[in-house]
């Protein structure tokens, strides 16, 4: 595999394609294009590689991959010194950092979703429809809208398009949809459409955002079947069960979907998660 020629080791092109993962048509490319060239070349035109040149090579495909033209690498490979290269590693380093902020956001978007639709193949929500239940909730953590305390139709969906356009701009979307915030106080008075706040659940506690914690506790559950907007048996059935039970209600209740057009064909499929926090 290895010959020397004027005291140079060399490696034969398509044992040097082997070892650099690659082929021999990509290294007789590189070398018609100046960008990467033999370390030898016999008479009869054969090509040689030095071990040396497998980092280069490794190099040059790593930028290869994160998208930098041929073009652009072989401008640095034919004016290289130590401080172009340093200019060249941090340009770089910056976009792979970018890059890998950008696939963490989708991975929890992903995770975030999969999540939900596993939380809809439980029995107690596919199967049971609008029943009550105690679940124990760790504090969550909610990027919030402007208090609205309203029912106004133009203004609810404009506070929603701000608050999705806000989350949006600042990368806080982690895959749950916008829920609302509904306070008791206006569910008692059966205002179920008076919304508080809309918000986006987020996985950690931010910071230079407006957010409200969500306590950690035990909340009163019914999971909604059918429309998002046609929600107040489910409310009145909650408030029902909590003063049965003799319970104090938390300042607010949060509705925020599980299934919705994203996974199912009509709205009646959606399933609709709605909780209020209670002392028991």
């Amino acid at each position: 595999m290895i010959m020397q020629k004027k005291k140079i080791p060399c490696i034969k092109t398509g044992d040097f394609a082997k070892l650099c993962n690659t082929n021999k048509r990509t290294l007789f490319h590189y070398d018609e294009i100046g960008l990467f060239s033999p370390a030898y070349t016999d008479e009869r035109g054969y090509r040689f590689y030095s071990e040396s040149q497998c980092d280069v090579f490794f190099t040059i495909t790593c930028l290869r991959e994160i998208g930098m033209p041929l073009k652009e690498i072989k401008h640095y490979i034919d004016q290289k010194n130590p401080a172009a290269l340093k200019q060249l590693l941090e340009e770089q380093y910056k976009k792979v950092r970018a890059e890998q902020e950008w696939l963490k956001r989708i991975e929890q978007v992903i995770e975030t979703k999969l999540s939900l639709v596993r939380l809809s193949e439980l029995p107690e929500v596919s199967e049971y429809g609008q029943m009550i239940r105690l679940e124990q909730t760790p504090e969550e953590y909610l990027i919030i809208s402007p208090r609205l305390d309203t029912s106004d139709h133009d203004t609810i969906i404009h506070t929603i398009c701000e608050h999705i356009s806000y989350c949006n701009h600042n990368h806080l979307n982690a895959g749950h949809p916008y829920g609302a915030m509904v306070s008791t106080q206006s569910l008692l008075e059966e205002h179920w459409d008076t919304y508080a706040h809309f918000f986006t659940k987020v996985p950690e506690k931010p910071q230079g955002h407006p957010f409200h914690v969500k306590p950690a506790g035990t909340y009163a559950v019914t999971y909604l079947k059918g429309d998002y907007y046609h929600a107040s048996e489910a409310y009145r059935m909650l408030l029902s069960y909590i003063q049965e039970h003799h319970y104090q209600p938390g300042e607010f209740s949060y509705k925020e979907a599980v299934l919705d057009e994203l996974a199912v064909e009509t709205k009646a499929e959606y399933i609709t998660k709605i909780s209020i926090l209670v002392n028991i």
